[in-house]
């Protein structure tokens, strides 16, 4: 006789594929104090980490047991035999099913943004990020939505990856003035794990300051975060600043003076024609 049946929970884990786990209760070692029919109550309580899986309190089975003298020769032997159902039946509507409790993971992103700001700074140069995320299972993989296919990095063509995988390989992003990158976003779904624990850490400074968080004075090069379920919260502003020292004198802007000096050209040119013209005219006088 079968003394437990299974129930599935499914949802959305770490990676993006399927989870199932399976479990059921188990009447072994349960005391029955009387014959007859007893029907049993199955519903989700509780969850390990109620944060990313949270229960499923919407839903409801009931199972039965029928307890029965155990007879030989057609007379109780004072013991009792247990049998469960095969079929568990929905609770409200009591339609016989395969339990399912459904725990759709809650997930998140972290956005990442780049600025260049100063009078020497370059809007086409591409900056280099490390990734570092702690928390997440090795073999776990988070998409990496928004960077440029390819960057031009310290003179060098860079294919960039459009996924991060958990290893002991690093993993680096690149940006450059006004691109976003998020981490854990596929364009459509959010991937992260909420509370795993996150760090960038920009790895050349190019010859700029840095400030994180894009506040001047908030002067460094890395910002570690623990991943919140509010989005908003998952973002890190990276800013660089260059500034150059201006030469004392007359301020003009280059290309008014591009054309002073091709207007001066032309105009010695002029001037310079003029005279031999002249000097031409006395000569055949």
């Amino acid at each position: 006789m079968p003394d437990e049946f299974e129930l599935s929970v499914v949802g959305m884990p770490d990676a993006n594929s399927e989870v199932v786990a399976y479990g059921g209760p188990v009447l072994t070692d349960y005391e029955f104090t009387a014959l007859g029919d007893y029907k049993f109550i199955v519903r989700e309580t509780a969850s390990a980490d109620s944060i990313n899986y949270p229960i499923d309190d919407e839903k409801e089975y009931y199972f039965y047991v029928s307890v029965r003298n155990k007879l030989e020769n057609g007379q109780p032997t004072g013991e009792y035999i247990a049998t469960m159902a095969a079929q568990v039946k929905d609770h409200d509507t009591g339609d016989k099913v395969y339990p399912v409790f459904e725990s759709d993971a809650t997930r998140s992103r972290v956005k990442v943004t780049k600025t260049v700001s100063g009078n020497l700074a370059n809007t086409n140069e591409y900056f280099k990020f490390r990734v570092v995320i702690d928390g997440a299972h090795e073999g776990d993989v988070f998409s990496v939505y928004g960077q440029s296919d390819v960057v031009d990095y310290g003179g060098e063509s860079i294919t960039t990856n459009s996924a991060i995988t958990i290893d002991a390989d690093e993993d680096y992003i690149y940006l450059k003035d006004g691109q976003t990158v998020w981490i854990g976003f596929d364009g459509n779904r959010d991937e992260l794990p909420i509370g795993l624990r996150y760090s960038l850490e920009e790895v050349d400074d190019n010859g700029y300051v840095q400030y994180v968080d894009g506040v001047v004075g908030s002067l460094s090069e890395t910002k570690t975060v623990v991943v919140d379920e509010e989005s908003l919260s998952n973002v890190v502003e990276f800013l660089n600043h260059k500034e150059g020292s201006i030469l004392t004198g007359i301020v003009i802007n280059v290309m008014p003076y591009v054309f002073a000096v091709a207007f001066t050209g032309i105009a010695l040119a002029i001037i310079h024609t003029n005279k031999k013209k002249q000097r031409k005219t006395k000569c055949l006088k």
